[in-house]
């Protein structure tokens, strides 16, 4: 049997790592404008925060994944984290492609998913998480 706050710590981590991601894609938007204005040194920062967020990514996953399962959580995280991370690589592989028109929605799109995942995380009451 589950207890009712074992979810608890699972949801701490969910909103931890889905603010290390959403920092770290504030990170990839500044280093993107850099890019923009023809700063070429940007680019190793920029390709490797994407690495960072891609890692952010995965770790939010699993901790959304715990929460779901042993925690008792809502599923709803879950599905928008691995959504998230999809997208991540997705728009990567459009980023390293030189398909702006593709990597710039897409980017957009994980903003969004990041932060409703970040946002719904602290909705979430730690005392009726595990329900």
């Amino acid at each position: 049997m589950v207890r009712p706050n074992s979810a608890a710590p699972f949801l701490w981590a969910l909103r931890v790592t889905a603010a290390v991601q959403a920092a770290l894609i504030a990170v990839e938007f500044a280093t993107a404008g850099q890019l923009l204005m023809d700063r070429s040194g940007a680019l190793p920062v920029h390709a490797g925060t994407a690495l960072a967020v891609h890692v952010a990514g995965g770790a939010q996953l699993v901790a959304a994944t715990l929460l779901v399962r042993p925690g008792g959580g809502p599923v709803w995280p879950a599905v928008l984290s691995a959504a998230a991370l999809a997208t991540g690589f997705a728009q990567a592989y459009f980023g390293s492609h030189l398909m702006l028109d593709w990597h710039v929605p897409t980017a957009l799109l994980l903003v969004a998913l990041v932060v409703a995942v970040l946002v719904g995380s602290w909705l979430l009451p730690v005392r009726r998480a595990g329900r």
